[in-house]
């Protein structure tokens, strides 16, 4: 009986738009939307269907759906999607002046302001773009600020897969923060944060972002080498997280890979469903040059060799806490001229392998330095070449 007296005391007492006034009744009835509903208990109540001012609880917003659903559109026509979400910022002041309504008249179980409209402006921009809309990992997320007429889009995060060669030394793996500014931005770096130094990172950061119109790209590398050293066979595999990219599924990427030069290729670059969970296991095939300080006799290497024949070795490193240990599968010694030493060697990733081969600090032991008892210094200008990575499956 409560609600039938509220059924003609609303619609008379209180300027309500059709669709705000029946989003206060929930309706049983099947295909009857919130603006019939109050088109329906204005009748009943005998009020007016034109009314001149706006309404109490959402202004005109309620009936401006089509307007922001222009403006979304819009907003929308330079993203590639398969689905979408829209979601809003409601003024407070509308979402207290409803509150307020429902407390003073004790009504309850009504739709909010905020869903009603997301959800109808969700449905109209569905019907017009015959895309569909999903809560769960959408393409595109749109949110819509009713108080200052403004749509902002963000697009789910895409992830590659790629491989990278590197034929030219002197080129290092990862971007360096500006020493002037700290990464903040500032003209010696182009506002960029980064140094301009020439480096693995940015040479493929422009051609990706460019292959997805996007906007941020984070690298997460499978291993690192030193910038003289070179990479070689596969390449160096990498996941990469594509931020904010307008193009999901690129026709060009082979263009995208043959744009790199001097001394810079990408393998492989492919789209893949989501980031690795654990950080990837990996073996690692490696060839250095050194220089000892005694010279090493036959019994020397084939000492080394079966020293590190599926060994493990503990790896110390002197700002952590705790060891980890590696394995070593092979080395072989390639070549030997006077106090100069070339060597092969396979190991699992992560192992330090200028600190294996010098010992230096003690930090991975047994080391090759320790076996041959001497003194060893890398070749600095070709300390070590990546033959081969490889992903544990």
């Amino acid at each position: 009986m409560l609600m039938e007296k509220y059924f003609q005391k609303i619609p008379r007492d209180y300027i309500l738009c059709n669709t705000c006034l029946g989003r206060q009744f929930p309706s049983e009835k099947q295909g009857l939307n919130n603006a019939m509903k109050g088109m329906e208990l204005k009748k009943k109540a005998g009020v007016e269907k034109n009314q001149t001012k706006s309404c109490l609880i959402c202004g005109q917003t309620m009936s401006s759906i089509e307007r922001y659903a222009d403006m979304v559109i819009k907003s929308l026509s330079d993203y590639e999607f398969n689905n979408f979400v829209i979601g809003a910022r409601i003024p407070t002041s509308m979402i207290e002046q409803e509150d307020n309504l429902r407390a003073e008249l004790k009504l309850k179980g009504g739709e909010t302001l905020k869903a009603n409209f997301s959800r109808e402006l969700n449905d109209e921009v569905s019907k017009r773009l015959d895309v569909e809309v999903t809560h769960r990992r959408p393409d595109v997320t749109v949110i819509v600020d009713s108080l200052v007429d403004m749509v902002e889009v963000s697009s789910r995060a895409i992830f590659v897969y790629g491989r990278y060669n590197k034929s030219k030394r002197g080129i290092s793996q990862k971007r360096r923060r500006c020493l002037e500014c700290r990464g903040k931005g500032c003209p010696e770096c182009n506002l960029t944060g980064y140094s301009t130094t020439d480096s693995i990172e940015q040479r493929l950061t422009i051609p990706i972002l460019s292959l997805f119109n996007a906007g941020r790209i984070k690298f997460t590398w499978i291993g690192s080498e030193d910038s003289n050293s070179l990479v070689q066979g596969d390449g160096r595999p990498f996941y990469a997280e594509i931020l904010e990219p307008h193009i999901r599924k690129p026709k060009r990427i082979h263009s995208a890979i043959s744009k790199l030069r001097d001394g810079v290729s990408l393998k492989e670059l492919t789209l893949i469903n989501e980031r690795p969970k654990n950080d990837p296991q990996f073996t690692i095939s490696v060839q250095s040059n050194f220089t000892l300080n005694k010279r090493i006799t036959k019994r020397n290497v084939q000492n080394l060799e079966e020293s590190f024949n599926e060994t493990s070795v503990k790896m110390s490193p002197a700002n952590k806490n705790k060891s980890v240990t590696k394995k070593i599968y092979s080395i072989k010694v390639e070549s030997i001229k006077g106090l100069t030493m070339q060597m092969k060697m396979e190991c699992e990733g992560g192992l330090s392998i200028r600190r294996f081969i010098t010992g230096e600090g003690d930090e991975v032991e047994p080391n090759i330095s320790g076996i041959l008892k001497r003194e060893i210094k890398i070749n600095q200008r070709i300390p070590f070449d990546i033959l081969a990575v490889n992903l544990k499956t």
